[in-house]
Formats: structure tokens, sequence, C-alpha cells
């Protein structure tokens, strides 16, 4: 079976909808990026990769998240269909946030971003700060 980017430029699917002059809203990389818009969200991402969360456990992992942020955070992937909320009956109820299967498929997604990021050139701040704080030779 052939690629679908075979024959095309690497990355780039070989699908005609992808050839649009404007961003649209049913653009699967719009989509992605809808997905995983706002600070931490990669990082709550993370840990439910690493398995289902309760709230007090995500916060726990993150400290220096407000309650207010991964509040948010887990809504916006809820309504992403990323996350599912498990609420439990009892007393108190316990609530679990879990991976969705489309939740699952951000792995590799956020492997290859870390992947790239890690060998992205410094920016020109980075760079110069870099110069200013390093030990003189």
């Amino acid at each position: 079976m052939t690629h679908r980017t075979v024959g095309h430029p690497a990355g780039l699917p070989d699908d005609p909808h992808a050839n649009v002059t404007a961003p649209t809203p049913e653009c699967p990389v719009e989509i992605a990026l809808a997905a995983l818009h706002g600070r931490w969200t990669t990082l709550v991402v993370r840990e439910l990769l690493r398995g289902d969360r309760s709230y007090s456990q995500l916060r726990a992992a993150l400290p220096t998240l407000s309650d207010k942020v991964l509040s948010d955070r887990l809504s916006q992937l809820r309504e992403a269909g990323v996350v599912e909320r498990d609420r439990r009956p009892g007393w108190p109820p316990r609530v679990r946030y879990t991976l969705t299967p489309s939740g699952h498929r951000l792995g590799p997604v956020l492997q290859a971003l870390w992947d790239w990021g890690a060998q992205a050139p410094a920016r020109p701040n980075e760079a110069a700060n870099d110069r200013t704080t390093s030990p003189a030779r």
C-alpha cells in the first residue's frame, strides 16, 4: 500500500481539501490545534496518557496549575472529545478523568511536537540570553 503522502512534499496530505487558501474549522489540523489550544493543555493530556486520574491527582501532578485553569482545560478537552468524565456514586462522589480513544491518539502527536521542538533552532531572544548569562570563555 502506498503512503498517502507519496509523490507529495513530506508532511503534506494527498487530499484535495488540503488546498485551501484560508484556515477553516473543518480542517483536520485546525481541529487538532483547537483541541490542544491553551497553556497547560498538553500537560493535562500527558498526565492522562499515564492513566485515569482524579481531579486531585491532576492537581498534585501539576502543582502550579490553578484550579480555574485545570477546570477550564478539562472542560475544553471534554468538549473536544478528548477526555471523558466518569462520576461514580457514593459520598463523596468520585470523579475520574480518562482519555477517549481519540485522546489516546494524541500521544504520538505530542511526541512529534516534542521531537520537533527538541531539534528546533534556538529563538533569537534565547540565543542572546544564553550569550549574556553564560560564563566568559
